[in-house]
């Protein structure tokens, strides 16, 4: 008896010391504050998009869904951008290479600022085709599709810059602070009656206050930046391609599909698939910052030439199992889920397929984890594998559209395959082991 309580001891001593070295890990309590503020933002952004969906008609709803995957899917280039930023202004910091920093940072501010008035004119250059193709009567809602893009990929360098400093507590301030903007000029608009165009006013005011508020963070960085230092353009630029493409890729996954339901299907078709899209999304946005700590964490052990296999074990457990127990919850509880989110109602026909949706989400999840941490050691050849399963989606959704079940089993399927193949390529690449350091 008195060994056994011994050893009952040392064990209970054993997982106390697991637990405390596991909560002061950098990834875990990096992702705690990412985490915090944007799981309060996402809530947020879920409270408006609530709002939005009882407020706008079945047939407004539709147009502002289709749009903001528009605009999704038109700021991927973001995503990708921001991961170059990442990869390259952490390993700076990681260097006490501010001065590098400093300069990365002027000469990208301006590079982007370039980008996006480019941008921006082609998006209205080509505006008859997107009004077409989406069915949009109002021209207005194109040009501030534009400007919301434009706003975006300014601010994106900042977040990117936050992220790459490992100052995650702030990050996740910006993100609440964007998610409070955002749902009170949202409410507002609406009630002052603006509909689409309010909904979308608030997505770009929200983006204004971010960038601002970061500039302000900024300040000592870009002050202290070197007009003499090389920045190996060449070097980004063959990082920022096969990066760009390999991130568009994977976010085409989860954008596309709306699109392709507001060409082929009905307004409120389009406006019933946007709802399930919304709610599906939880997973995402729930684990979403788990990369986004990971990222910049790999990119500095891998410079110093740390191990940083654990850190990606780590981030896959932290996302397969919320997500798991979140799609249980959909299949389990779709139709109170649905009447949570958008009121019940005539949304309720979407409840079938949201254990289904949730699927596709859990798998989509996973599959970031594994191109952030291909792209942060520099291995993107791997966009190769993600431009062949995106094109795969949406080759065979223009084929199966007939329902709502084909659109997500097609989307699962080639989510599979991809995630398939990104499981083949790492065990390609790396030894299977792991260790919490």
């Amino acid at each position: 008896m008195k060994y056994t309580k011994r050893f009952l001891k040392q064990v209970m001593d054993k997982i106390k010391k697991i637990i405390r070295r596991s909560i002061k890990h950098d990834l875990i309590s990096g992702s705690f504050f990412v985490l915090i503020g944007t799981t309060a933002s996402s809530f947020l952004a879920f409270i408006l998009n609530v709002y939005f969906a009882r407020s706008l008609s079945y047939s407004d709803y539709g147009t502002f869904a289709s749009l903001m995957s528009l605009i999704t899917l038109v700021t991927i280039p973001a995503s990708s951008l921001s991961s170059v930023i990442v990869r390259y202004a952490a390993q700076f910091f990681s260097k006490n290479e501010n001065e590098r920093a400093g300069a990365f940072y002027i000469k990208a501010f301006k590079y982007i600022l370039i980008f996006s008035a480019v941008l921006n004119i082609g998006i209205v250059l080509v505006s008859g085709l997107i009004m077409s193709f989406l069915r949009i009567d109002e021209i207005g809602l194109v040009i501030m599709v534009g400007f919301s893009i434009a706003i975006f990929y300014i601010a994106t360098l900042n977040m990117a810059f936050v992220q790459s400093m490992l100052r995650f507590k702030l990050l996740g301030i910006l993100y609440l602070l964007g998610g409070i903007g955002k749902l009170a000029f949202g409410v507002l608009f609406i009630v002052l009656g603006f509909k689409v165009f309010g909904a979308l006013g608030a997505v770009i005011i929200s983006s204004i206050i971010g960038f601002m508020i970061s500039l302000v963070v900024l300040r000592k960085v870009i002050r202290g930046a070197s007009k003499k230092v090389n920045i190996g353009r060449s070097d980004i630029a063959l990082y920022a391609v096969p990066t760009s493409i390999a991130i568009f890729s994977l976010s085409s996954f989860i954008s596309t599909d709306v699109l392709i339901v507001k060409h082929f299907f009905n307004s409120h078709d389009a406006g019933f698939y946007g709802g399930l899209s919304l709610i599906g999304k939880v997973i995402f946005y729930f684990t979403g910052p788990i990369p986004i700590a990971m990222f910049p964490l790999i990119v500095k052990r891998h410079t110093n030439k740390e191990n940083y296999n654990n850190l990606f074990y780590i981030a896959l457990a932290l996302v397969l199992v919320p997500s798991i127990f979140m799609t249980g919850f959909y299949f389990l509880f779709s139709n109170f889920t649905v009447s949570l989110f958008l009121g019940g109602g005539d949304y309720l026909m979407i409840a079938p397929y949201l254990g289904l949706f949730g699927i596709f989400l859990t798998i989509y999840s996973v599959n970031n984890v594994f191109i952030s941490f291909f792209l942060s050691i520099k291995k993107t050849k791997v966009f190769l594998i993600t431009l062949l399963f995106a094109f795969v989606q949406i080759i065979l959704m223009w084929i199966f559209h007939s329902t709502f079940s084909q659109i997500i089993y097609v989307s699962i399927f080639s989510s599979v395959l991809l995630m398939i193949s990104l499981v083949l390529y790492y065990l390609k690449i790396n030894e299977f082991k792991f260790s919490l350091k």
